[in-house]
């Protein structure tokens, strides 16, 4: 029989990792590494790919300010989750909304510091990135073709700071990424669509 505050403790870690989408991430990590093995770095030994500090710092700065990112969507998104996605809401309410705040601040304030250790241009990019995710979970999202086109512009973006870090501009890369910009689009509008009983009762 498990303690009840273990169990407890169990169902908050679920919690968490439901609210910051942690699957979503661990995915974002493996392409941006992937990206830098294949794409950026055919030359260079995976060694050197994989023990590079400042793409390490890279991708721990876009981890964090990802999993904030999602943290204060799932903030916004309390009310509409309780008619939408009922189970889940139910698994949120193990973390309370002033802790999801905290720990919003806190990965943010992590993220930001790590793109500090690369380069003044990387934490500007992180610190822009946190308020535009920020602004589209507390206004745009509310607009259904604007926060569509927002959503999927976030998602991408994190892709594009490998891209700068590395220096490549190269015509293949801009077709993946309007490939993938319209994949996840369409995926988002899907999505929408699921949700828009939710949206309409708030």
């Amino acid at each position: 029989m498990i303690p009840q505050k273990a169990k407890h403790i169990t169902l908050k870690f679920f919690s968490l990792f439901s609210a910051v989408r942690a699957y979503n991430i661990l995915v974002l990590v493996c392409a941006q590494y992937l990206a830098a093995i294949f794409i950026f770095s055919p030359t260079k030994s995976l060694k050197d790919v994989v023990f590079d500090l400042h793409l390490l710092f890279l991708v721990l700065a876009s981890v964090f300010v990802i999993a904030g990112g999602y943290i204060i969507n799932n903030f916004y998104d309390d009310a509409v989750d309780k008619i939408n996605r009922p189970l889940k809401s139910g698994l949120d309410n193990y973390v309370k909304q002033a802790t999801k705040l905290r720990l919003y601040f806190f990965l943010n304030f992590t993220g930001f510091c790590f793109g500090v250790l690369i380069s003044f241009r990387a934490a500007l990019f992180f610190a822009v990135y946190i308020f535009a995710i920020w602004f589209y979970s507390h206004k745009l999202k509310k607009y259904p073709f604007i926060g569509v086109i927002s959503a999927t512009v976030l998602t991408i973006l994190p892709f594009f700071a490998v891209f700068v870090y590395y220096e490549n501009f190269s015509e293949i890369i801009f077709v993946y990424a309007v490939f993938l910009f319209l994949v996840i689009m369409v995926r988002e509008l899907i999505k929408d669509l699921q949700n828009m009983r939710g949206a309409i009762a708030k």
